[in-house]
Parts: C-alpha cells; structure tokens; sequence
C-alpha cells in the first residue's frame, strides 16, 4: 500500500465539480465553429412555429414535424411529441436569430450542467455520507470523479452535443438529473416529490425516453438509503403517486395533441427485421465501451441475415448484462443494480424502436443510458482501488489514459458535424454503403442546385428504398429540372400511391402536367392537392394561374384571392390576380 504521503489530496468538491464542467465545455467548442445540419435544417430553418408565440401554442397540439407537409406528419416513424425542442428554439430564436453558435452555446452549457449532475450521481451512490470509512470514501471519490470525466468527454456524446436536434437528448436528460436531484435523499418529501413531478413533465415533453424516470427513481433510492431510511410500501406510494401527477399531465397533453399514434414503419416484419434486433445491443451499445468508428448510421451498415457476426454478439451482451443482474441482485449490490437500471432502461425505447422495424441506431440514444455505463466503470474502479491500493498510481495512470484518448477522439469527430457536406462525405467513406446516404447527398446536391450530381445519388436511393416518399418526390423534382417529365411523372405517381393523402405530390404531378402541356390534368391536380390541404398557398397560386393560362379567368380569380388573403405579400399571386381580373372584365364600350 502507498504510505498517506504518496496518495494525491482529494481536491474539494466544487474543485471537482468545476473541472467536470470546464472538461465538458473545452472538449465541445469546437462545436461552436459548426452550422446548422441534417433535421436541424426542418426544425431551425424551416420551421415556422418558433418565429412567434402563436406557433409556439401549436406546437404543442402537434407532433414534432407537424409542421411539413404530411409526407412527414403522415410517417409513422415521425410519430414523436417533444414541443418543448420548439420553445427550445423559439427561445434562442428570439435573442440571436439564426447564428448557429448561439445554438451550439446552448447545448454545450446544457451538456456541462449534465456533466456536473452526473459527477453528484455518482458520489451519492459511490461515497455516501454515511460512510465510515475514509479510505472507502476517497476511493469512492475518486471513482465518481473519473466516471463523471468520463461523461464529460465521451465521444458517444457528441452527435447529441454537436447536432442542435441533439438539445432533445440533452435536455430530457438534464431534467431527469435535475429530478433526481430533487428527490435525493430519501424519503422525498412532498414539495420536492411534487418539484420533480413538474421537472419529469419537462423532460417528457424534450423526449418520451423520460418516461424511465420513476424506475431510475427507485433503483436511485436503494442504492443510497437503507429501508428504514425509504418507508414503507405505503409512504412509497405516496410519494411515486405524487411524482405520478407529472406522467399523468404528459399523458393528457399527448392524447390530446395525437391520440394513440406511436412510432413505427409501414413496411411488414422480416427475418433480418428480427435479426437487427438481436444485434443491435452489440451494433449501438458496444460503441459505449469502443467509440470507434463513430457516424450517424451503423458502420457495418443494415443487418441482413442471422449470419451477421453482430446477432450473436448482441445475443452474448444482452446474456452477460443478465448474469451481472443476477449476480448483482443476489449479493445486494444495490450500486450495480442501479447501475444497470440507469444503463439498460433508458436503452428500451430505442431496442422497441428496432422491432417495431424503424431502423434505431443513433448515438444521441446513448446520452442518458451511458449514465448507467459511467455509474458501472465508476464502481468497478472503486472496487480495484479497495482491492489494490498499492497499484492506485497505476490505475490513474490507465484512467487518465482513457480519458486522454476518448478526449482526443471527441475533438476530431467534433469538426465532422460542421455542415451537411461534411457530415456525409465523411459518413460515406467510414460506413458501409447505404441508400439512406445516398438519399442525403442527393437531397444535398440538389438543394444546392447541382442536379448533374444529385440524380444519381437519389437514383441509387430510390431503388433501396422503394417506400421511402421523401426520396421519390426529390428524384421526381430532379429529373424535372432537367427535362425528364416523363421519368419526373413516373416518381410522382409512385409518390402518390405511397401516400395518396400527401398534398405534395398532388401538387408537383400538376406542376409536371402543366410542362407537359396537358393543363386540364395540371388543374385537377392542384385541386386534389387543395382538397387536402385547402390553405396550402403554392397550390391556389399554381390553380389560378393554370386556370388563367386555359382561359378560365373568372375561375381563377377566387384561388388567387384566397392565396393572396393567406399570404398578402406574395407578389406572384397579385400580379396574376390583376391579370385575371383584367381579363374576367368585360371590355370598355
């Protein structure tokens, strides 16, 4: 054993806590060089709800998207409520606009704050103050520091760190945190059980994944008070029913704004369906323990076939996860047992995900599970310095180590989440190829009006994902500016029967019409696309102008002036209605 000399001092706990956060913001900052990019562009850019509080009030009545088209609303995949990333956005809207950085400052304070909360997590669990034992407590201290840096610096974090959509992750967990906060020490008493209900509330309405809370809660509570300490059945009801009333008001607020619509896929259950969900413990989680190569989509890309070398990887995690349960319950290692809560728990919404066939792997879905998997290292290091003391120096060395290289890592993966370009060339080259990417830079390519480049990738695209209507409608608009009406309307119909309730393809198959020269097929349409959707501008302006161009002036008139009611300064609308007014006037005598 080290003679006391030898031993570095504990630093003082706001020390800690400081250098927690100070890790977590200096690890980021780069962060602050970054743009907007992926959905960022729908929920920042082009989302209307947070340009003023009437939009904000919608939001809530919405699902996330509700405000695109329906080709999105109608997706079961985008069956989410989190009106709380509007205000998120509304907020930081209102004081700077659309600078990114200001986005970006945000979610890196957001993310030292969770830092610092993890690190006091994991000190109550770890060096409690009951604890007689000094030399059990500066372990336990020093092990809380480590797994809190850990946090901190994790390069698993930065897609929700570095990616603003990112802030739903961020801020569901911080409001799970700031509840457990609130309901530590045990017993919780009725204020601060009725503070957490509304903080729960909070994080529900950034992200369901917060629904876990009351589970994490009580895993919480074994691990840091004794029996006596947490009360009877009775007193704990009491206290979970009153944390309850937080679930209990998501719940209304959610009915409400979607009734019973849960996240999904349209496409029926396949084998390697099955399969993925078999190998996606080892495919997503496994990134948690080796966080290399990190991208947005699995670098060994879609599970195929039970052959996958991941299927039985997953299989052996998931089987070695419950033997550490057992073990764990069976010699009352309360710590691990909460450990394991906090790391599988959360984890469940994105495996449900997987089954229910949306494809699940995301990094952001770690954020609030490798709480659990930092609680785990944390303890497992406590325990070698109890066992070990004589090899502290050692296991510092081997920790800082660690911490150095995952630091390193954050730091170049940070740079890759700078733009939309960026991002997918670099997803392109690390991940196995997939038509999801190929749907991503086409998108890209033909935003930026390269659509010589965006045709292919969105060709490849359309042939791998033959029920996705986002990719069709674009290569349908592609082959459009280029001449190809005739493979333009192909894509459309193709469009319209996957979601025949979907107004955009209405709309774009008149457009196609119309250059096509058939304008009384251009005018039903528009009117099919307005049928669905009857405030839809683009397409009473289309209407009246088709309409003008066949001589219907009177007919066009009354699209116009609707269009024009809805949207007073769209100046094509005004000047196509003074032309068909003029026309509709019976000539001077």
């Amino acid at each position: 054993m080290l003679p006391p000399s030898s031993r570095p001092p504990l630093p003082r706990p706001a020390v800690q806590y400081a250098l927690v956060a100070l890790a977590a913001l200096l690890v980021f900052a780069g962060t602050l060089a970054n743009g907007f990019v992926y959905d960022d562009n729908q929920l920042v850019l082009e989302n209307p709800w947070p340009r003023s509080l009437a939009g904000v009030q919608e939001a809530f009545g919405q699902p996330l998207f509700g405000f695109l088209e329906s080709s999105t609303a109608q997706d079961p995949r985008h069956h989410y409520y989190r009106p709380l990333m509007h205000v998120f956005v509304f907020v930081l809207r209102q004081g700077f606009g659309l600078q990114a950085w200001a986005y970006h400052l945000a979610l890196m304070l957001g993310h030292a704050a969770v830092s610092v909360l993890v690190l006091w997590l994991l000190r109550a669990c770890l060096s409690p103050a009951r604890s007689t034992s000094g030399e059990g407590a500066g372990a336990g201290t020093w092990a809380a520091l480590g797994g809190a840096l850990l946090f901190a610096l994790h390069p698993v974090h930065t897609e929700a760190v570095a990616w603003v959509s990112g802030a739903m992750d961020v801020g569901m967990t911080l409001a799970v945190l700031v509840a457990a906060r609130l309901w530590l020490p045990a017993p919780a008493t009725a204020p601060r059980a009725l503070g957490a209900a509304a903080v729960w509330l909070v994080g529900l309405l950034f992200k369901e994944t917060a629904f876990v809370l009351p589970a994490l809660l009580w895993a919480l509570e074994r691990a840091t008070a004794s029996a006596q300490a947490r009360g009877g059945w009775g007193a704990q009801a009491r206290r979970f029913g009153l944390l309850g009333l937080g679930g209990g008001a998501y719940g209304v607020l959610r009915l409400a704004a979607m009734g019973g619509a849960l996240p999904g896929h349209n496409a029926p259950p396949t084998a390697a369906g099955l399969a993925s969900v078999f190998a996606f413990p080892a495919d997503l989680g496994g990134k948690l323990v080796w966080p290399v190569p990190l991208a947005v989509l699995s670098p060994g890309g879609l599970v195929e076939s039970w052959a996958d070398p991941r299927v039985p990887a997953g299989a052996l995690l998931v089987v070695a996860l419950l033997a550490l349960a057992v073990w764990a319950w069976r010699r009352e290692q309360r710590v691990a047992q909460a450990g394991l809560f906090w790391l599988c728990l959360p984890a469940a919404p994105a495996l449900a995900l997987q089954a229910r066939g949306v494809d699940a792997y995301a990094e952001r879905y770690l954020y609030l599970p490798s709480i659990g998997f930092v609680l785990c290292v944390a303890l497992a290091l406590r325990a070698g310095l109890l066992r070990w003391p004589d090899r502290a120096r050692m296991l510092g060395l081997v920790s800082g180590g660690v911490l150095a290289a995952f630091a390193l890592l954050t730091l170049v993966y940070v740079p890759i989440w700078r733009d939309d370009l960026t991002l997918w060339t670099y997803v392109q080259e690390t991940v196995v190829d997939q038509p999801l990417i190929h749907s991503s830079l086409g998108n890209l390519h033909l935003n930026a009006g390269r659509v010589d480049e965006a045709i292919p990738h969105l060709e490849v695209a359309a042939r791998g994902l033959p029920r996705e209507f986002r990719v069709h409608n674009n290569l349908a608009v592609a082959y459009a500016k280029t001449g190809r009406f005739g493979d333009a309307r192909r894509e459309l119909e193709r469009t319209a029967r996957l979601m025949p309730d979907n107004p955009v393809a209405w709309h774009n198959l008149g457009l196609v019409s119309r250059r096509e020269g058939d304008l009384e097929k251009a005018i039903a349409y528009f009117r099919d696309a307005l049928r669905l959707a009857p405030r839809r501008v683009d397409s009473l302006l289309e209407l009246g102008r088709t309409l003008l161009r066949a001589g219907r002036t009177a007919e066009a008139v009354a699209p116009l002036e609707e269009a024009l009611r809805l949207e007073p300064g769209l100046e094509p609308a005004r000047k196509a209605l003074a032309e068909a007014r003029a026309a509709a006037s019976p000539p001077p005598r």
